[in-house]
């Protein structure tokens, strides 16, 4: 493996603007996330080290927006060595098309691994057309 390739992608801070509503700027981190696609959902998977369940807060306005702000438990320490790690707070946005059913979204918090997941309404979902004889 080339340096490069083992280099830690450093964490983005969320610019003043986006994450003012939660914390200050300077301690709100953007989280690395997965978006998965399938027929019947959208999957985002979100990177929240550190964070509780009672520490999120997953919201979709009338405008679409999924917003998902989290508080971090763990505190820095003084006596690093060697850090690769930030400690803060997190916020990220996203806007959802309308052919998901933002009413039955769901979502789960594990080993610092948030789930959500929206299913596609009925009407946009692949329907299979049968051929007759």
């Amino acid at each position: 493996m080339t340096d490069k390739e083992l280099e830690k992608r450093a964490k983005k801070e969320v610019s003043h603007t986006g994450a003012e509503q939660m914390v200050d700027a300077g301690s709100a981190y953007s989280p690395d996330v997965d978006i998965y696609l399938s027929e019947d959902e959208l999957l985002l998977a979100a990177d929240l080290p550190g964070v509780e369940k009672g520490d999120v807060n997953i919201e979709i306005d009338e405008s679409n927006s999924l917003v998902i702000k989290a508080k971090t438990t763990l505190k820095e320490t003084d006596k690093a060595v060697y850090k690769q790690f930030n400690v803060g707070n997190y916020y990220r946005a996203f806007q959802i098309s309308d052919e998901f059913d933002k009413d039955k979204v769901a979502a789960t918090l594990e080993n610092g691994l948030l789930e959500v997941r929206i299913p596609k309404r009925e009407e946009a979902k692949p329907k299979r057309i049968a051929i007759n004889a």
